[in-house]
């Protein structure tokens, strides 16, 4: 009798601990660069998920970059990631790798600050504003990064033909400006690179005037223009208005619309996780995503709703393939 209950409790042990691995949703994000914002806030997430929502786990990857991580996405290798805005469209409207995409990334909540595209100046160099750039040399950074991607839209919406353009990495290109083989440098974020050379000579980030915010509304609508205090990161730099595409937190398309929900949630309730990992995304607030100007996930549209936010109509889920 004893062998027999014995056998029965293990039966009902082996059934529960089925059970309990079958309801687990375990989730794949793909974080980007390890040690970099996005990764953090990537890891962020991560410990959010383990200790809010119980039958959620997940597992972050390192990935090349922000634009690996669309890919992964879209590949369906990956069920989260952060995302810069302008790849998203990219996937959204299946551009360039994007056009074989089997799944689409949509927003949960913008990742805080937004990407600055900027472009840097000596102040010695005479240049006080983007027309000043026709003809000269400008380094729109490395083939294929943000600072290059939007940098280069920047100028060709505004009209400026440079005599030449450069694909110099951060470093390279801070040693070009500060010899004068290069007249302005575009970056995606602050880069520290410029800020040792703003310790030899003071710089300049150019600010966008009305008449070209206008014009950039008009020709690169996904695409938004902030103002950003640059002091601390450039001697000599103060505020500017600049090009500031977001990076969001994106789920695939056909994550289930009440986890999504969940996920959203349970970030906005226990965002101090979030700034625990890395100190620059504090100040996040749910008012925030209309900013980003990039479509939501269904399940987000849900959340943001009862925070009482105003979801424009251009942020609604396109339709896609579930």
């Amino acid at each position: 009798m004893r062998r027999w209950w014995t056998g029965v409790l293990l039966v009902v042990l082996w059934a529960w601990l089925a059970l309990g691995a079958y309801g687990q949703v375990r989730l794949t994000i793909a974080g980007g660069v390890v040690g970099g914002g996005p990764y953090l806030q990537s890891v962020g997430l991560s410990q959010i998920l383990s200790a809010a929502l119980r039958d959620v786990s997940a597992t972050v990857q390192a990935t090349p970059g922000l634009r690996a991580n669309a890919v992964r996405l879209a590949a369906g290798l990956a069920d989260l990631a952060p995302v810069v805005t302008v790849d998203g469209y990219d996937a959204l409207r299946k551009r360039e790798e994007f056009r074989d995409a089997a799944k689409f990334p949509l927003q949960l909540y913008p990742m805080n600050p937004p990407q600055y595209v900027h472009f840097i100046v000596k102040q010695s160099s005479g240049i006080r504003g983007f027309s000043d750039l026709n003809g000269k040399r400008i380094n729109v950074l490395t083939r294929g990064s943000l600072a290059e991607k939007v940098g280069t839209q920047l100028l060709v919406a505004l009209r400026v033909r440079p005599a030449r353009v450069f694909h110099y990495p951060h470093a390279d290109a801070a040693n070009a400006l500060q010899q004068g083989d290069v007249d302005a440098v575009v970056a995606g974020g602050i880069a520290p690179a410029y800020g040792e050379v703003a310790l030899r000579e003071p710089l300049t980030v150019l600010s966008l005037t009305d008449e070209e915010v206008s014009l950039l509304n008009e020709r690169m609508p996904e695409v938004p223009v902030a103002e950003a205090d640059f002091s601390r990161a450039y001697r000599g730099a103060g505020r500017a208005r600049v090009l500031a595409p977001w990076a969001v937190m994106a789920a695939r398309h056909d994550l289930e619309p009440d986890l999504a929900y969940r996920i959203t949630k349970a970030v906005f309730e226990n965002y101090r996780v979030i700034v625990q990992v890395y100190r620059e995304a504090e100040g996040l607030q749910a008012r925030d995503v209309v900013q980003t100007r990039y479509p939501l996930h269904p399940g987000a549209v849900r959340f943001y709703r009862e925070a009482g936010v105003r979801v424009p109509s251009g942020m609604m889920p396109p339709q896609l393939p579930r």
